[in-house]
């Protein structure tokens, strides 16, 4: 068998996961609406400190609402992953400004080693850099796949799995994902590769959708 005939056969596996998606996806979006209106009354935070669930959280209500069957929604959705992981890689490369300038999580990758030293309490001094240079391929890869729309569901799923990994490792460390609405993205990604959210990418310039929904 092919590697399309793979990829399409994995494509068609994902649709058939929709429904545990959007449910999951709902509880979430309920569980991360409430933290965040707690979060905001109890310490009136700034809006940097809270801008993933304050911007990602209407997408995902989008989203849900319109259960995928709207493309430029579940298009929007995607595009937001995309611009996520990317975001990310380029603050760690520097790219955005250097460390400790406004908006500026890490500024440079010593300073992001650091971070997922933290993130990644768990694990061995030993594997910090590794896991670092390994999350900026997967998130550099996913962002951009994401962003260009090529193989959506396959990119989708790939997102959904390095969100999981990424909130499962904060909660394990005692920190808090609900701050960067991590477990909401993971779910949302899950959902969108249960969806066409092909508009505005390259898979939709060169082929038609793998797999269409009903």
């Amino acid at each position: 068998m092919s590697l399309r005939a793979l990829a399409d056969d994995a494509e068609r596996a994902l649709v058939r996961t929709k429904r545990p998606a959007f449910i999951a996806m709902w509880v979430l979006i309920v569980v991360q609406v409430i933290w965040t209106l707690f979060f905001c009354v109890r310490t009136r935070p700034s809006l940097s400190s809270i801008y993933y669930p304050i911007v990602f959280t209407p997408f995902a209500i989008a989203l849900a609402l319109t259960g995928g069957r709207v493309r430029w929604v579940a298009a929007n959705a995607r595009l937001l992953v995309g611009f996520a992981f990317f975001e990310n890689v380029i603050d760690r490369l520097g790219l955005i400004g250097p460390p400790g300038a406004p908006g500026v999580s890490w500024g440079d990758f010593p300073h992001f080693i650091a971070y997922t030293a933290q993130v990644n309490a768990f694990a061995p001094a030993s594997m910090i850099p590794a896991l670092a240079v390994l999350a900026t391929i997967a998130e550099g890869t996913f962002g951009l796949t994401m962003l260009f729309g090529i193989r959506v569901r396959l990119a989708a799923a790939g997102s959904a799995l390095l969100f999981f990994v990424f909130a499962s490792a904060m909660v394990l460390s005692g920190l808090s994902q609900l701050q960067y609405a991590v477990y909401l993205m993971s779910v949302t990604s899950w959902a969108l590769a249960t969806v066409d959210a092909s508009a505005l990418s390259v898979d939709a310039l060169v082929r038609a959708p793998a797999v269409r929904i009903a």
